[in-house]
Parts: C-alpha cells; sequence; structure tokens
C-alpha cells in the first residue's frame, strides 16, 4: 500500500495578492484542535461552519475543513507549528466524497473534482504565474478514476497537441488540447512536482470519461496524512 505523506508549500499568486497553504482533508476535531491552538497564540477566532477565521496582529488568515488555508499575510509562521498537532489526530468517517462527484451521461460519466486550488476562482492566477496547485492526493484520485481508460481526455497542456488551440494566461502559454488518458496521467502537475511537458485540469475541473463503468476508487488511508476522511471504497 502507498500512503501519500504530507508537505509544506505555500504558494503566493501576485494575482489574487493572496498566500494559499494546502493542509489535509480535516476532520472536526482538526478543525477544533486549529481553533485552540490559533487562539492559544493570541489570535481571535470565529468558526463559520466549515470555516475558521482568525486575527492576530496584522495577519488575518482563513481556514477551510475542505483543506486549504489562504491570507494576505504569510502563512507559515501561524499554522506550520500546529501541522504536527493536526497529524496525530485519528481519522474520521465521512459519507460525502470530498475529491469528486459522477453523474451518468451518455456514453460513460462526467466528474467534477473538487479541487483544493485548481477550481474556477484560483486557476487562472495559477496559470497566469505558471505555477500548479494540484496536492499530491487530489493527482493519485485523478489515476485511480482514469487507471486503464484508453480514451482521449479534454485538458490544458503546456505544450502543443494535434488539434490543439492556443491558451494564453498572462505572459504564459497553453493549449487546449485532447490527449491520452495515460499521458494524461504521466504529466498531471503537481504543485510538488512537474515534467519536461506537463498537463492540468481544465478550468471547470470536469473529466468526462467514456466508459460503461469507472474503477474501485479508495479514498483515505491510501492518501496517508493527506485526508484524514474515511470512506468506503466505492465502483461508480
Amino acid at each position: 500500500m502507498r500512503l501519500l505523506k504530507y508537505e509544506v508549500h505555500q504558494v503566493h499568486l501576485e494575482e489574487t495578492g493572496r498566500y494559499y497553504l494546502p493542509l489535509p482533508k480535516l476532520t472536526s476535531l482538526q478543525l477544533v484542535a486549529l481553533e485552540e491552538r490559533l487562539a492559544g497564540k493570541g489570535f481571535s477566532v470565529e468558526r463559520e461552519r466549515d470555516l475558521l477565521r482568525a486575527e492576530g496582529g496584522s495577519c488575518r488568515l482563513t481556514v477551510s475543513r475542505s483543506g486549504l488555508a489562504w491570507s494576505e499575510d504569510e502563512v507559515l509562521d501561524a499554522l506550520s507549528p500546529a501541522i504536527p498537532l493536526l497529524l496525530r489526530h485519528s481519522r474520521e468517517p465521512v459519507k460525502t466524497n470530498p475529491y469528486f462527484a459522477s453523474k451518468k451521461m451518455r456514453g460513460g460519466f462526467e466528474v467534477q473534482f473538487f479541487p483544493r486550488m485548481e477550481g474556477l476562482r484560483i486557476w487562472s492566477a495559477l496559470r497566469s504565474s505558471g505555477a500548479s496547485g494540484l496536492t499530491p492526493d487530489e493527482r493519485d484520485v485523478v489515476s485511480q478514476l482514469l487507471a486503464g481508460a484508453d480514451q482521449p481526455i479534454e485538458c490544458v497542456t503546456d505544450y502543443p497537441a494535434e488539434g490543439c488551440s492556443v491558451l494564453r494566461m498572462g505572459r504564459t502559454q497553453y493549449y487546449r488540447a485532447s490527449v491520452p488518458a495515460s499521458e494524461f496521467v504521466s504529466r498531471l502537475r503537481t504543485l510538488s512536482t512537474s515534467f519536461p511537458k506537463n498537463c492540468y485540469l481544465p478550468r471547470s475541473s470536469v473529466i468526462r470519461v467514456t466508459s460503461k463503468s469507472l474503477p474501485q476508487v479508495s479514498i483515505g488511508r491510501e492518501l496517508g496524512e493527506w485526508c484524514y476522511l474515511e470512506i468506503a471504497p466505492k465502483s461508480l
């Protein structure tokens, strides 16, 4: 069994004026522990359902239980000391898939992914800066879903492919392209890995899969410390 270990990677995007810190998919107890930790360090903390807002001195930050912290200020000093505490917690069973939703379509499935950063609000800023916000666990889930798929995937690349169209984001040139599923998975860039040629989720984070059924996807312990949520393996 391959476990993905949590890695600390802060991303600063000038276009949004914010710092982003991907965190593990948090349990309710982890969010409480983080709230208590920040309050103990002198932060004024408020909870709004699955959002934690904290203010201390000149630093104001927000943490989402879905696994992302952001602020106009650098957040490592405030949050990195709390990470060992978070990683000591137990896992929590959940019923809702925290990574994707799917619906049956004619000839296959449409899968909507829920990435921490590679979504509509931040996607353009990541592309303009030449960065990626996809985390290792998100890449692993995409890879599991497309395992054995033999079809083209509509995505974005930083290299030209047959039939592609140019997509310019800031000073960086990308391409709307259709590439084989195996190529897409093998070149899917994350915030900690890149390749000479890279693929990215489309802006919508929607992938269409031509298949009678999708493979069984295991979400939980296989994703190591990136995910503290436990759901039963499920075939779509």
